[in-house]
């Protein structure tokens, strides 16, 4: 009886081992991934926060992966926008969160300063990637560029491709295009015509993830990986309606930049090398 106990005890014993055990190995099998970025991260206005694209993204991936949201709404890489991504309240925690793949989506609130430029967008945007890159873990990096809105402001996310292009390079990151996501689907935007549904969170969540698993083929591009969401079919109402809204678009910035001119002017020759060391720091 003494003999058969002690047999039964180290068998649970040895039970809890291997469950303890394989608590633990999953926990640190997790793969920790971290969404950087304004309101299209954080899914600013969606009723439902499960909408946006990290929650849909962390579906999207499974068990094996642990993925936070670390957006926050109005913010920019540039040191000139009002609210700079490094001086939020969520970017210490995004740091410290010290994820294995890190995936950035800026530009929709910097491609609308005055003094964005390439070149100034390329450089803020490295030294907040670079504040990322202190431990001693292999990152993997991501950047998606955001999708265009059906504002004053269509068609300008094309001109952060290159930059975006150009930050990649120095990482061995991807580039993610979202434009094929949304270009056709007028009926993804809310009524500001900048924030979008969790239709479009849910393909942008599943663009991500294949990309992550090797599942979207990329192109290269200037030695980059480059991958664009596959393009769809437009129907000819949603095509005139893009044709009218980019050349709206295209007036209202060339009256922009008429308009700033003048400051533009005041700045280049107090700051001459505000693109390559930013404005504050």
């Amino acid at each position: 009886m003494i003999l058969r106990k002690i047999a039964k005890a180290s068998a649970v014993a040895l039970t809890l081992v291997t469950m303890i055990a394989g608590c633990t190995t999953t926990g640190l099998a997790a793969t920790k991934v971290a969404c950087i970025g304004d309101s299209l991260t954080r899914g600013y206005l969606l009723e439902n926060t499960a909408d946006s694209y990290p929650s849909q993204l962390q579906k999207a991936l499974g068990s094996d992966y642990e993925v936070e949201n670390f957006g926050y709404t109005a913010s920019y890489v540039i040191d000139d926008g009002p609210i700079e991504y490094v001086k939020t309240e969520v970017y210490p925690d995004s740091v410290a969160y010290d994820a294995d793949v890190l995936v950035f989506m800026f530009g929709a609130n910097d491609i609308r300063a005055y003094d964005w430029t390439p070149k100034y967008f390329e450089n803020q945007y490295a030294e907040v990637v670079d504040r990322y890159l202190t431990s001693n873990k292999q990152h993997k990096i991501y950047f998606i560029i955001p999708p265009e809105a059906r504002d004053e402001y269509f068609g300008l996310q094309r001109n952060a491709v290159e930059p975006t292009l150009k930050l990649a390079a120095r990482y061995g990151a991807t580039v993610i295009d979202s434009y094929n996501l949304a270009i056709g689907h007028p009926e993804y935007y809310m009524t500001d015509k900048v924030h979008l549904y969790g239709t479009f969170y849910g393909k942008l969540a599943s663009l991500v993830a294949q990309s992550m698993n090797g599942q979207a083929i990329g192109k290269t591009v200037n030695g980059v990986t480059y991958v664009e969401a596959p393009e769809e079919s437009i129907s000819p109402e949603v095509q005139q309606e893009n044709n009218m809204l980019f050349a709206a678009a295209q007036t209202a910035k060339a009256q922009r930049d008429e308009a700033n001119a003048e400051a533009l002017k005041t700045l280049i020759t107090e700051h001459p090398d505000y693109e390559t060391t930013g404005l504050w720091n």
